[in-house]
């Protein structure tokens, strides 16, 4: 018969193991996630919302947007251009590293701003389509404030 001390060992070595072999699928869901919220929100056309979850400065291909209504004309502008996600589907994910910045512009400016702006827990998401088009998306995660939607790339 086993002691109650190498019991709650045991009980506490495979909570630990499943939930490290979780940790992939949780990532994937939060990315899934990150990709269907923005993907919502352009297609109803909620870009204040979109706005007031962007970060400032922005990154908009590869240009530094700097004012938060300059950020907000961009969300406004791709609404009102009649932009829509089809089919939104999570294709490749990364954490942002120091080299991401050449995925937007392989520029000083985008350097410097993954440099000062780029933080960690920040990821790098690629938005696919139905319609075979991709979109970059620079997305901060935290548990207890709304993601924060620092970079958009694309349509491309």
């Amino acid at each position: 018969m086993q002691s109650p001390i190498r019991k709650l060992v045991g009980a506490a070595a495979c909570a630990i193991l499943l939930a490290l072999s979780s940790c992939a699928s949780l990532q994937h869901g939060w990315d899934q996630g990150s990709v269907t919220m923005v993907a919502d929100l352009i297609n109803s056309g909620k870009s204040a919302e979109l706005a007031s979850m962007s970060g400032s400065p922005f990154l908009v291909d590869g240009e530094v947007v700097p004012l938060k209504a300059d950020v907000a004309g961009f969300w406004t502008g791709i609404v009102k251009a009649g932009y829509k996600v089809q089919g939104p589907q999570l294709g490749m994910t990364a954490p942002a590293t120091p080299d991401s910045y050449k995925q937007f512009a392989d520029t000083m400016e985008v350097r410097a701003f993954f440099k000062n702006y780029v933080k960690k827990d920040t990821r790098l998401l690629e938005l696919k389509t139905s319609g075979g088009t991709t979109v970059l998306l620079l997305i901060k995660d935290s548990l207890f404030s709304k993601k924060i939607i620092q970079g958009f790339k694309g349509p491309f």
